[in-house]
């Protein structure tokens, strides 16, 4: 057997060992993410479960066209994720008590609106963190008194997230999009006239429009 040959055998057997860890560990996210659809595991871990399964598949992903000179890269980089990955079960990081209440917001508010009009609520609530003007988490904002009617109506706890919910999370705390202009309010076509009169318009998504405090904008 030359020695290129049997760099290529070490390179296949390393990248499914690999896998195999890899495989191993999504099965049990899919597990998790199993239970949390049908009602029968915690759903606030829900994010925690698509963000393990997320750094998995980019590390196969590479392992399945690297070259053989680069297992030692491949080989670190699969260690590293699965590492991050238990780290992240362990943790419960990402806040996923937080997460989920964003997700159920954005399912709440938003159901018909495609991943970027979710993505837009989340924001919305994020920004309000942010700000002086609203209370300083997640829960708080969006239980603050009169501030989201679906919280007023039942609907916040009637709902679950669906898969849209999920991936408007991860454009938003994965990817950085932000195309909301520092949004703090939004509003239905409606018959009321309060937005329009206390607050600065700034654009429309859907059937949602959204606006700042006028102070805000000038």
């Amino acid at each position: 057997m030359s020695k290129k040959s049997r760099r290529k055998r070490l390179f296949g057997a390393k990248v499914l060992a690999i896998s195999g860890a890899a495989v191993f560990m999504v099965g049990g996210v899919n597990n998790l993410y199993a239970d949390i659809r049908s009602g029968t595991g915690m759903k606030k871990e829900a994010y925690v479960a698509r963000t393990v399964e997320r750094n998995v598949t980019s590390t196969l992903d590479a392992a399945a066209t690297a070259e053989p000179e680069e297992i030692v890269t491949i080989e670190s980089a699969g260690e590293d994720a699965m590492e991050e990955c238990q780290e992240i079960i362990e943790s419960a990081g990402y806040d996923p008590e937080d997460e989920y209440m964003l997700a159920k917001i954005a399912m709440a508010e938003a159901e018909s609106e495609g991943v970027e009009g979710k993505a837009l609520v989340i924001l919305v609530v994020l920004n309000r963190v942010q700000s002086d003007r609203f209370p300083d988490s997640v829960s708080e904002v969006i239980f603050q008194q009169g501030q989201f009617s679906p919280v007023g109506s039942g609907r916040f706890d009637r709902v679950e997230p669906d898969q849209e919910c999920y991936e408007a999370l991860d454009l938003v705390r994965l990817e950085s999009w932000d195309e909301s202009q520092g949004a703090l309010y939004f509003e239905s076509e409606s018959a009321s006239d309060w937005h329009k009169n206390n607050l600065h318009f700034l654009f429309q998504y859907g059937n949602h429009y959204f606006y700042t405090d006028k102070e805000l904008a000038e």
